[in-house]
């Protein structure tokens, strides 16, 4: 048997605190959708609920799929004992099954249910006189609120109408960029 036969792969995924090790899978025979499988057995996460996140296959342009051969991913790491062993690292995401659907009943501290059907809502009723004031007087005071800019925006270059990208941090750590203009 050649090289390319008898190579395995390790795929190793991080779900929350805990590190999942998949060991000894054949390359060139293992799908992605295997490896899901597998995840779901030690998670209790189903397949279509699962996102792996940095895994990437070798061919540039080339979407991973479920169909996604193990042979077909990007290199990353391979063992230092010599042996043809690829090592592929990955963040899970994703939530088990029992954990998404939580049955009110069962929660003993909910909020009182306002029953709004019965009010009367329609034009020209009491309710609509007054959501209509709220409305028109949250327009007068938004138009007339200064806003005071205290950064203004950067250019690129003095001769340049472009800006400088403009980088958001947000309060749950989402990066969002904003430098490309449409």
């Amino acid at each position: 048997m050649d090289a390319a036969t008898t190579a395995t792969t390790t795929m190793v995924a991080k779900y929350g605190k805990q590190k999942i090790e998949l060991s000894d899978l054949p390359s060139t025979t293992t799908t992605i959708g295997q490896v899901k499988d597998l995840l779901r057995e030690k998670t209790g996460i189903l397949p279509i609920r699962q996102k792996l996140i940095g895994l990437k296959t070798s061919t540039k342009g080339q979407e991973l799929t479920d169909a996604t051969l193990l042979s077909e991913l990007k290199q990353s790491k391979r063992s230092n004992d010599g042996n043809a062993v690829q090592v592929h690292q990955f963040i899970l995401m994703g939530t088990p099954e029992e954990e998404i659907f939580v049955d009110p009943s069962e929660k003993d501290d909910l909020p009182a249910v306002l029953d709004d059907f019965e009010l009367d809502f329609n034009a020209g009723s009491e309710e609509w006189i007054q959501h209509k004031a709220k409305e028109d007087n949250l327009q007068k005071f938004t138009e007339s609120t200064a806003v005071h800019i205290i950064n203004p925006p950067r250019r690129v270059s003095s001769e340049s109408d472009k800006y400088k990208p403009l980088l958001v941090l947000d309060l749950d750590h989402t990066l969002l960029d904003f430098s490309r203009s449409h």
